[in-house]
């Protein structure tokens, strides 16, 4: 699920509500970039720059099981 933070450019992938948040999702040029959650920003590998939110989340989750 994505879930907004306190901006509108940015969104947190997490398995459901009561979880913590795995990937990030921000609004980058004329796309939204994926990058693994992390509390230190210097941690947050990034995973390319999708054309929507939706594909971005969907891209995390293929890469969390092995692209299957």
């Amino acid at each position: 699920m994505i879930e907004p933070v306190d901006d509108d450019r940015t969104w947190y992938v997490k398995r459901d509500p009561d979880s913590s948040p795995e990937a990030i999702i921000d609004r980058f040029g004329g796309g939204y970039r994926l990058r693994r959650f992390s509390l230190h920003e210097s941690r947050r590998t990034q995973y390319g720059v999708y054309t929507g939110r939706e594909i971005a989340e969907t891209a995390w989750w293929r890469l969390r099981d092995g692209g299957k």
